[in-house]
């Protein structure tokens, strides 16, 4: 905000000023008698930021992309859950290679344009050499992993828009620079691949007839046999401790702990008997998580999505690609056997029941015969 401040002439006359301060300068404005300071000021403090710093004349200070995307982390993990600051994390660094291959002089914040934003679109999406660059230090990654999604791309724009801001709104930059950014368009969303009751005894059993001849497989299949009965997410099955299950009452609680946040607001629930099945074959005092591999380790994400696509492949069912679709089909079978969408809610973990019934689906077996039940003649 502009201020008003007068000096005295030789004369005693007084003359009244604008002071504009930004970016750590300050710049006196003369506007003559007081009325016209005020009118001035007025319109000063009616200017956008970039638009008051530009008709000033005043230079954004000088910052190095790399230290200011690491002061951003440092802000964000004060305010965010570990699982968001590393996503944050792996699209700041991704940007900083994509700016190391194709724009090797662009150093500083000021140096990024809608220009250079929308070539960090073409170039994630086309270019192999990027993936493989930014995923380079990533363990994780397939290496047949396809280039990314439209959708991807356009949510790590989003992160750098909240970065830039932030950038703006310390007058680092006169203006934030993916405004002018349109977003890729994306194909329509994708239908949950739903199992049917038959469909899921029938990929349990390849799960289990995988495991017969890997043993490392076994706790893969105790997971999903899990999941099909509680339509966890698959981050919280990987962060499930035996802390978290009461093995008298069968009470499951999902909640907080170090080094992880659920998605949604800490919820309990009773586990079935398929699922107590499950926790008894499992069962181990020594060990902190519930599902680990063979070498004690939690499970994680990615080994979880690795696995489903092998299980899938092995029952027929090629097009079932996502862990998330056995929530999907846990939530679509509970509510076909009659547990009304509040409930479900709660189980699933849903801030509102809309939430709920937008993941509501239902087989075409059952739409025929809820049809059916009415026959008019």
């Amino acid at each position: 905000m502009a201020s008003i401040q007068s000096k005295r002439g030789k004369h005693g006359r007084k003359t009244f000023y604008v002071v504009v301060s930004a970016a750590g300068k300050h710049r006196w404005l003369n506007a003559g008698s007081l009325k016209d300071a005020q009118a001035f000021k007025k319109k000063i403090d009616g200017m956008a930021a970039s638009e008051r710093l530009e008709k000033l004349g005043i230079a954004p200070r000088e910052k190095r992309i790399d230290s200011f995307f690491q002061e951003y982390l440092d802000n964000v993990r004060l305010r965010t859950s570990p699982s968001t600051t590393k996503r944050y994390k792996a699209v700041l660094n991704t940007f900083i290679t994509f700016l190391k291959m194709f724009h090797p002089r662009l150093t500083d914040l000021a140096q990024i344009t809608p220009e250079v934003i929308e070539s960090y679109q073409k170039q994630r999406i086309q270019s192999i050499e990027l993936k493989k660059a930014a995923d380079s230090d990533n363990p994780f990654n397939r290496k047949e992993k396809l280039l990314p999604k439209p959708q991807t791309v356009n949510y790590e724009v989003s992160v750098l828009r909240s970065v830039l801001t932030w950038a703006h709104e310390k007058e680092l930059i006169h203006s934030v620079p993916t405004k002018r950014v349109k977003p890729l368009r994306v194909s329509s969303r994708k239908q949950a691949r739903l199992l049917s009751s038959d469909e899921c005894k029938h990929f349990l059993k390849a799960a289990r007839d995988l495991a017969k001849t890997d043993g490392e497989f076994k706790v893969f299949a105790l997971a999903f046999k899990f999941l099909l009965n509680t339509g966890l997410r698959s981050g919280e099955l990987c962060n499930l401790t035996w802390k978290d299950v009461d093995l008298e009452t069968g009470l499951l609680k999902i909640r907080p702990k170090e080094g992880w946040t659920p998605k949604s607001y800490s919820r309990e629930f009773f586990l079935n008997q398929a699922a107590l099945d499950v926790i008894a074959k499992l069962r181990n005092d020594s060990l902190s998580y519930v599902f680990v591999d063979e070498s004690g380790h939690q499970l994680d994400n990615d080994s979880l999505r690795n696995a489903l696509i092998r299980v899938a492949k092995l029952a027929g069912f090629e097009d079932l690609t996502r862990v998330h679709d056995l929530r999907h089909t846990f939530n679509s079978l509970m509510q076909m056997n009659g547990v009304d969408p509040a409930t479900m809610g709660k189980i699933l973990g849903h801030k509102d029941i809309e939430t709920t019934m937008i993941y509501t689906h239902q087989t075409d077996e059952h739409l025929k015969k809820s049809i059916g039940k009415i026959d008019i003649r």
